[in-house]
């Protein structure tokens, strides 16, 4: 179906996001505010130089590609619910990082360019390694602004996890555009190699200001700045 008249036709016709770290604020940026209402949680953030730093050593072998993503945030959560008395996986502890208010972990800037992408008539998708698993399906369920997409696709369900080509053509066949027609933001730097090996559009969002890269899409999209 073309898009509504009036709206841009340019040569990109979608927005494909990654959600953590992009629609939003990553683990390692919510811990500290964790720590502050847990302060037995201080003396392994103190230990591990914090999380995602240059001194987090195993966060440093997640980028050597050493360990996999998934692992080390299931051995951050060990170590998390070991300091508070109690056994927590990964989901464990993604529920106590996101308890905090929504403006504090959700991307407002992201969702402003997720609203004004659906305003544009153009498609709006997910593509996602570990939603479902690391938050549980219920707790997506009750995200309102996860219903503005269009598609989600998420590997927790497929199995299928970026970098895999295959990866990304589910997303594309899922948004329903050809991928040259996709404009693609994840945080990871291999996900966005392989996402432009795949023949997207892809921009990095760095973790500490997603703004330059939001600013990237909006101008790729045709869509106004901000």
């Amino acid at each position: 179906m073309p898009p509504p008249e009036g709206t841009y036709q340019g040569p990109y016709m979608g927005l494909l996001l990654d959600i953590g770290g992009v629609v939003h604020r990553t683990s390692m940026h919510l811990a500290g505010r964790l720590a502050e209402s847990e302060p037995r949680l201080r003396p392994v953030l103190e230990r591990i130089g914090g999380l995602g730093t240059d001194q987090d050593v195993l966060w440093q072998r997640m980028l050597a590609r050493q360990v996999s993503e998934r692992d080390y945030w299931a051995q951050r959560a060990a170590e998390f619910g070991a300091a508070v008395g109690e056994t927590w996986g990964t989901q464990d502890m993604m529920h106590r990082l996101y308890d905090l208010p929504e403006q504090d972990w959700l991307c407002a800037e992201t969702v402003d360019l997720m609203n004004d992408t659906k305003a544009a008539g153009l498609r709006l998708g997910a593509l996602t390694n570990d939603l479902a698993a690391f938050h549980g399906p219920g707790w997506v369920e009750r995200q309102e602004h996860l219903k503005l997409f269009d598609i989600i696709v998420d590997a927790s369900l497929t199995g299928v996890l970026k970098p895999d080509p295959s990866a990304f053509a589910s997303g594309a066949e899922a948004l329903g555009l050809p991928v040259g027609q996709i404009v693609f933001l994840d945080d990871m730097p291999w996900n966005v190699e392989g996402a432009r090996q795949a023949g997207l559009t892809a921009v990095r969002v760095p973790w500490d200001d997603a703004g330059p890269a939001i600013d990237i899409a909006r101008n790729l999209l045709g869509l106004d700045p901000h």
